[in-house]
């Protein structure tokens, strides 16, 4: 009898677990909607950024929204960047990036239609604060691996004291 309770027990905590995670970009962005801020840029917006940042990839962007939420502890940074990590994937994003620079995280996923980039997902984390980049661009493969080789653990931190 224990272990029918006990097993019941773990089936429903798995149940509930999957439950809470997103399964698409707007399941996420309602999720988190009333604990973010949202700031759509313009591609002007994005070309002065790219130069006062000094990295290309600003360059190809059409344009973005900023997503940000403030005031995250360290347990609510991981519950935001696996629910966005679930969301791209249940959109059939692909993962192209994922790197770790002391306490921040930086993922990049990307969406190919005909052979060309048109979608792009940044997911950056640190200092209690979650920044999602969500931004529509079109480009090779090659381009964006250029701009990517480009950026260095020093962006990312600068990207993550942005969000102080």
């Amino acid at each position: 009898m224990k272990k029918i309770i006990g097993l019941s027990l773990v089936m429903v905590l798995i149940t509930f677990a999957s439950c809470s995670s997103t399964k698409n970009m707007q399941e996420f962005y309602s999720k988190y909607d009333s604990q973010s801020t949202v700031i759509p840029l313009p591609s002007f917006a994005l070309k002065l950024a790219g130069k006062a940042g000094g990295t290309d990839l600003f360059n190809y962007l059409k344009s973005a929204k900023v997503f940000i939420i403030n005031d995250a502890g360290e347990g609510k940074q991981k519950r935001v960047m696996r629910d966005l990590e679930s969301s791209v994937r249940g959109e059939k994003y692909e993962n192209l990036v994922k790197l770790k620079a002391k306490n921040n995280n930086l993922n990049v996923a990307i969406k190919e239609n005909g052979g060309r980039i048109n979608k792009m997902i940044f997911g950056i984390n640190g200092l209690n604060n979650v920044l999602v980049l969500d931004s529509n661009l079109n480009i090779s493969r090659a381009e964006l691996d250029n701009a990517l080789d480009k950026i260095n653990t020093d962006d990312i931190q600068e990207l993550a004291n942005i969000l102080k």
